[in-house]
Formats: structure tokens, C-alpha cells, sequence
């Protein structure tokens, strides 16, 4: 069994947080006790540090994500500082890149045994309660037998909605990155059933590009990047290399708007299929 000792002297995550909160308290316990020129620089460095914390406590907040969450605080923390891009992927692997559209296009729908699992994970659904930040409609892609999926980052699991038309829930994607506040669609391919979209912070008025694409098993793939921090950017920021966590909570936005818009269009398949069993017209929406 791992004791605390182990995981310290182990390089990660954890040993590098631990450092931190080490070397901020002796850096605080000698802006007490010091004085003189050591004793200044520590005060500057201490009250740099407090404003750093601040800053980038507050970023992280309005990005709409959380230091509390799987894999865990230190692991999730560094990807914040140190990764300005985020994608979506089966299990909500962090390190994965952003898919191969192409690799995307060869997702075929699955067959019939995983649209019986489907109706069984549907009706399941109607009967319980299930938190906001994971939709009815959306399936994790990489979930387990008891539907839940094992994920790294549980915001980059790429949702699934089996049941609509890709081609319907291409239109659903695009009619919600419309009506999200920052985000402008630059330009989309019905034949390739892609999006290109681009987010705006609100603050420093930095763009972010953001890429969906729909696929023929009816999965919203995300991949999403900060132009700050790439090669070529004029921002004095470009040496950092973090977005705080935005471009997860790009994803994470995207996913929660478009919950309500599956909910609707899996109502309206409903009815369609009801109609056709009666043989009669199912009314237009």
C-alpha cells in the first residue's frame, strides 16, 4: 500500500503540489522573521505569489470548471497551467489529441444489439434522477456495463445521443453554438457534418478555436484550442502555456447547452416512430 511518504518522493503531480505548498510557507515564515533586503524580497515574493493565486483562482472560476474532480486536485491543477487545448475522446483521457476527422467519418452506426442496450439505458433514464452535468440523453461512449463511464476528466468523455440523425443532431449542434453568448460559428460542412466555431474570452478578448464534428454513430466529438500560447501568437502571454482550464469548460458548456435540445429531438423521434407504428402522419415541430 502507498503511504503519503512514498507518493511524495515519487515525480508527479502530487510531489510537485507538495513543493509548492512547502516552499510557500517557508517563503511566508521568512517575510515574518527576516529582515533587510532578504526580508523585502520575501514580502514582494509572498504577495506576488498571493495575487498569483487570486488571478488564476478567479480564471479557473469563470471558466466554469473545479480543482475538485477526478483524476484528482494536483493532476487537474497542472493541466490547467500547462495545457492550453482540450479534446474529447471515449474515456475523457486528458493527454488524448484531438480526433482524425477522418477516423471520426469510419465510426459506422452500431447495430442492433447496442440499440437494444440503448432503449434499456432510455427507459432506465425516465426513472432516475441523474445530475445536470450529465444529460439524459448524452451516453458516454466509453461507459461501462452499469453506464458509467471510468473517465480521467469526466467533462472530455465524448457524448453520444444514439437514436437521432446524425444529420438532425448536426442542425441541434450548430442552432446551440448560436445562441451561446462569445461563441460565433465560423464556418460548418453538412457533408462532413463539422463545425468550426470560434469563442471569445470576455475579459482580454482572446479567441479560441473550437471544432465539433458529428458522427455517423451520432457522437459530438469537441476539440477545442487557445491561440494564445501557439506558434505565432503576438500575445505577451504566448510564453504561458495554461488556459486555466477553458477550453475544458468550452466543452463542458457546449455539452450542458445542447442537453435540452437532444431531450426535445429524442421526444420528437418518439413520436415519429409512434406515428409510423399507427400508420399515421406524425405532426411537424
Amino acid at each position: 500500500m502507498d503511504t503519503p511518504l512514498q507518493n511524495f518522493l515519487v515525480p508527479g503531480p502530487q510531489r510537485l503540489a507538495a513543493e509548492i505548498v512547502l516552499g510557500a510557507l517557508l517563503l511566508i515564515v521568512a517575510s515574518i522573521y527576516l529582515r533587510g533586503p532578504l526580508g523585502t524580497l520575501s514580502r514582494i515574493a509572498v504577495f506576488a505569489g498571493a495575487m498569483a493565486v487570486i488571478i488564476g483562482g478567479a480564471a479557473i472560476l469563470m471558466n466554469n470548471v473545479s480543482l475538485a474532480g477526478p483524476p484528482n486536485a494536483a493532476v487537474r491543477l497542472r493541466r490547467f497551467l500547462t495545457v492550453n487545448w482540450a479534446a474529447t475522446s471515449e474515456k475523457g483521457d486528458g493527454a488524448a489529441a484531438c480526433a482524425d476527422p477522418a477516423e471520426l467519418a469510419a465510426r459506422q452506426p452500431a447495430g442492433a444489439a447496442h440499440r437494444k442496450r440503448r432503449n434499456l439505458k432510455r427507459t432506465a433514464a425516465r426513472t432516475a434522477a441523474e445530475p445536470a452535468a450529465a444529460p439524459r440523453a448524452g451516453v458516454a461512449a466509453g461507459a461501462g456495463a452499469g453506464g458509467e463511464a471510468q473517465a480521467d476528466f469526466p467533462e472530455l468523455v465524448r457524448k453520444s445521443y444514439p437514436g437521432i440523425p446524425p444529420a438532425r443532431l448536426m442542425q441541434l449542434a450548430a442552432s446551440t453554438v448560436s445562441g451561446l453568448p462569445g461563441w460565433q460559428i465560423i464556418n460548418s460542412d453538412p457533408k462532413t457534418l463539422t463545425i468550426h466555431a470560434v469563442y471569445r474570452t470576455r475579459l482580454l478578448g482572446f479567441d479560441d478555436d473550437v471544432r465539433i464534428i458529428v458522427t455517423p454513430r451520432s457522437e459530438v466529438d469537441l476539440c477545442s484550442r487557445s491561440r494564445v500560447g501557439e506558434p505565432g501568437s503576438q500575445s505577451p502571454l504566448g510564453i504561458f502555456h495554461g488556459d486555466f482550464g477553458a477550453n475544458i469548460g468550452h466543452i463542458k458548456e457546449f455539452y450542458l447547452a445542447l442537453a435540452p435540445a437532444a431531450d426535445q429531438a429524442y421526444r420528437e423521434v418518439e413520436i415519429e416512430q409512434t406515428a409510423q407504428q399507427h400508420g399515421v402522419k406524425a405532426p411537424r415541430p
